[in-house]
């Protein structure tokens, strides 16, 4: 009968392969913001309230990201341990 490795800290194939595959998600989701950017440079005009702001539209959408991880971040809930 094989023995086998009771340590938690051991690698394994199914963590190394989890590990790799966060790092590949990661770059190509890299790649397509860098296209997002690249192809949305033209400034474009958003009326606030009375008040109208011209910039590239991937800085819009980048400052509409980081308010919803903000919120996503205030509202979330604790998990029982």
């Amino acid at each position: 009968m094989a023995s086998q490795s009771t340590d938690p800290n051991a690698p394994t194939g199914g963590r190394v392969r989890r590990f790799a595959l966060r790092y590949w998600v990661a770059l190509i989701l890299l790649v397509l913001a860098a296209v997002f950017i690249a192809q949305n440079r033209d400034p474009v005009g958003i009326h606030i309230l009375w008040i109208t702001v011209s910039a590239p539209m991937w800085l819009f959408f980048t400052v509409l990201l980081v308010v919803g991880i903000l919120v996503g971040l205030l509202l979330r809930r604790r998990r029982r341990s």
